[in-house]
């Protein structure tokens, strides 16, 4: 139906996308794009590459809340503007604003435009670290260097040096950086991972040793002690009724540890 649609544009999650793209490098798809987005989900680096191998076009990421905080990529992609000409936005280390170039847990929002339910100092739970340079595109907006998704999605695992550390779900983007892999969840058990893997028609008998040596050797690097990793296959991963493929299943059990992780 795309072959046939041809659209000009593109707006997807980023998992989605994704296997667009796995479909257009495999010639199953053949799409000449103007351009694309995505929103909703965590879009990796790796993720990004394969988008850009396959349609040319680099997709501008977007950023919204049901609490009515918008943002979206310029042309320049160096990160996100927020809309604060109808929202106010603070970047907070608990209840403390945190200066631009250094990372906050959670976002304050206070909407200028919805008088029928006034929404004041709201807390969205995004880590973000917001940009204190200006923008090559010109614009006065604020900045955000980089939106690392919520702090819920968060792993914590015990530390190789005591107490615990917080995994961030990005660390597990080296996952994507394998050919044989269509789409991923992790789902953390205590202080193990399982990485439910879906894989592409050719994958061969290895790619569940494979992965499970490149995670392992990741969160050792990390810091995480005696890392213990399992790799399921899958024909297909849940998703929400609205689509969306949670990248991290975080176990609140595993943050009770220790009240300030490293």
């Amino acid at each position: 139906m795309l072959n046939r649609f041809q659209p000009d544009f593109l707006s997807a999650y980023p998992s989605m996308a994704t296997r667009l793209a796995e479909e257009q490098l495999a010639g199953r798809l053949r799409l000449t794009l103007g351009g694309m987005s995505t929103s909703s989900e965590l879009r990796t680096p790796e993720m990004t590459g394969r988008i850009v191998e396959a349609f040319g076009v680099h997709p501008f990421d977007l950023y919204g809340t049901t609490e009515g905080l918008w943002g979206g990529e310029c042309e320049h992609h160096q990160g996100i503007h927020l809309f604060e000409d109808v929202r106010l936005v603070e970047n907070v280390d608990d209840a403390l604003p945190v200066p631009a170039g250094e990372p906050g847990t959670r976002l304050l929002v206070t909407s200028f435009h919805n008088l029928v339910q006034p929404i004041i100092r709201l807390e969205v739970s995004d880590a973000v670290t917001l940009d204190p340079e200006s923008c090559p595109c010109g614009r006065t907006l604020i900045r955000t260097r980089a939106v690392e998704g919520r702090t819920d999605d968060v792993l914590f695992f015990p530390a190789r040096h005591g107490d615990e550390m917080m995994v961030h779900p990005l660390q597990f983007g080296v996952v994507t950086r394998d050919r044989e892999v269509r789409e991923f969840q992790v789902i953390q058990e205590r202080d193990s991972v399982r990485i439910l893997v879906v894989p592409r028609p050719f994958a061969v008998g290895e790619l569940g040793g494979r992965l499970r040596e490149a995670i392992s050797r990741k969160l050792a690097e990390l810091g995480v002690r005696e890392p213990r990793v399992s790799v399921e296959r899958r024909e297909k991963l849940a998703r929400s009724a609205g689509g969306k493929l949670q990248l991290v299943v975080a176990d609140p059990a595993a943050r009770t540890a220790h009240p300030n992780p490293s």
